[in-house]
């Protein structure tokens, strides 16, 4: 079964674009640790029903002075502000996994690109496979599908640091993207049609990518907008 999974976010600024999505949201943040081989720190924010946005922000700055491509991206991306940066669906079966890989005219990517170091060891690691991999899916605007066999220690389950936000989310209402739903829907091709994804999709017609993701809360509902990732 696919579903959406996760929202990546993309900063200049770890703590501040974490600190300003709390308080705009209500909603507390947890740190999901970093990824040595990119650079890259991670804070998390669930949105309820297993769903979660991914803060990512340079954290490790030889990365940009040595010229290293992702990092060289994320300062590219995050020039003028915050942006979204992939719209990560998930699906249980690996069988789905090879399929959309295969429709893509690419193979899964085994692991996540410069590793991950989670900062709540007991959360888990091992293997993430996934297609099509970033430069093949987030730079495009496109969603891509992780294997997540097990929701036990899925990351938006982390408590978040006390203090930090209040407001429980229950769950992705709607998102809005770029292009059409046929748009979608060839990306996608049969292993999964938008409509049976469980949320509502807006199409604006606009440049491929993630404009805006509205969800339930304790609070009532909240809509997040940010600039989607350009090419």
């Amino acid at each position: 079964m696919i579903s959406l999974d996760h929202i990546a976010v993309w900063s200049d600024n770890l703590y501040r674009t974490t600190i300003d999505l709390s308080r705009a949201t209500g909603l507390g943040s947890a740190d999901g640790g970093y990824f040595p081989g990119l650079g890259l720190g991670q804070k998390l924010l669930s949105l309820g029903d297993y769903v979660y946005i991914e803060v990512e922000s340079i954290v490790d700055h030889r990365m940009i002075a040595e010229r290293a491509p992702m990092a060289l991206e994320l300062e590219r991306q995050t020039a003028n502000g915050d942006c979204f940066a992939g719209l990560c669906l998930r699906s249980d079966n690996l069988d789905e996994i090879a399929e959309f890989a295969r429709h893509r005219g690419i193979a899964p990517a085994e692991n996540i690109i410069g590793g991950k170091v989670r900062m709540v060891p007991a959360q888990g690691s091992g293997p993430s496979v996934h297609a099509p991999d970033f430069w093949n899916s987030w730079r495009l605007g496109k969603p891509n599908i992780y294997y997540v066999p097990d929701l036990t220690n899925h990351s938006s389950l982390l408590p978040p640091q006390p203090g930090t936000g209040d407001v429980r989310g229950t769950g992705v209402i709607s998102v809005e993207i770029g292009g059409t739903e046929p748009d979608l829907r060839t990306w996608l091709g049969d292993v999964v049609k938008p409509a049976e994804l469980g949320i509502e999709i807006v199409y604006n017609g606009g440049p491929d990518g993630l404009y805006a993701v509205t969800f339930d809360s304790t609070d009532g509902p909240r809509t997040i907008r940010l600039n989607p990732i350009t090419l």
